[in-house]
């Protein structure tokens, strides 16, 4: 009869025990380049984007604009949610679909799979009071936008390519931001030197396959 005391007593402590000791010490996550929870790190670095898993969607193909070749932006409605977004397209990464074909598309239902991303959308840059982008006044933003303050560097030459460069501004706690742009001589002019960037984060949705529905 004195066994089943014993073996409570061990039950006790195999599952209490270990419960309360990490209750009281939790993990601590950060996030690390935006796309992984890491215990324990402390943060360094944000990436430019916030990447979420493929989706497959069914909706009514609206509106081709051109974006500059090879990117078109489609509008795309969902008439059973009554709502209708914007997605990319790359011409040159779907097959068997060119810009003719889309265009004569429109009012027809495409099946597509798209990537969604976060991204940091660099406003402004502003250095010793004076703006990069907004050569008269510097613009009134509204409390939805972000500010960093630090130094600007990755932008020692201007972008001459169709897809934009990226910058980094790093602050005093060596936090760095990396924002997607295209830089001109303004910005390579500021290069290595403090700076403020307004920024927003907005929402990029890039279609990676596409089917039309007759």
């Amino acid at each position: 009869m004195k066994v089943l005391p014993f073996i409570f007593i061990v039950l006790i402590f195999y599952f209490f025990i270990p419960f309360t000791v990490s209750a009281c010490n939790p993990v601590v996550y950060s996030f690390d380049k935006a796309t992984n929870y890491s215990a324990g790190i402390h943060l360094k670095s944000v990436s430019s984007s916030f990447e979420l898993p493929d989706i497959i969607e069914f909706g009514l193909l609206i509106n081709v604009e051109d974006s500059g070749y090879p990117f078109y932006t489609l509008t795309i409605e969902f008439p059973e949610r009554d709502f209708s977004e914007f997605f990319v397209l790359n011409l040159e990464e779907v097959y068997n679909i060119d810009l003719s074909t889309l265009s004569n598309s429109i009012g027809k239902y495409l099946l597509f799979e798209y990537t969604s991303e976060i991204n940091n959308a660099l406003l402004d840059l502003v250095i010793d009071g004076v703006s990069l982008f907004n050569k008269t006044e510097l613009p009134e933003w509204h409390s939805d936008i972000q500010v960093i303050q630090g130094i600007l560097s990755n932008a020692d030459e201007e972008t001459t390519g169709d897809l934009p460069g990226e910058l980094f501004i790093t602050t005093v706690e060596e936090i760095t931001m990396i924002f997607p742009f295209y830089i001109t001589s303004e910005i390579v002019n500021a290069n290595g030197k403090e700076v403020i960037g307004y920024y927003d984060q907005r929402t990029l949705n890039t279609i990676i396959s596409l089917e039309i529905k007759e």
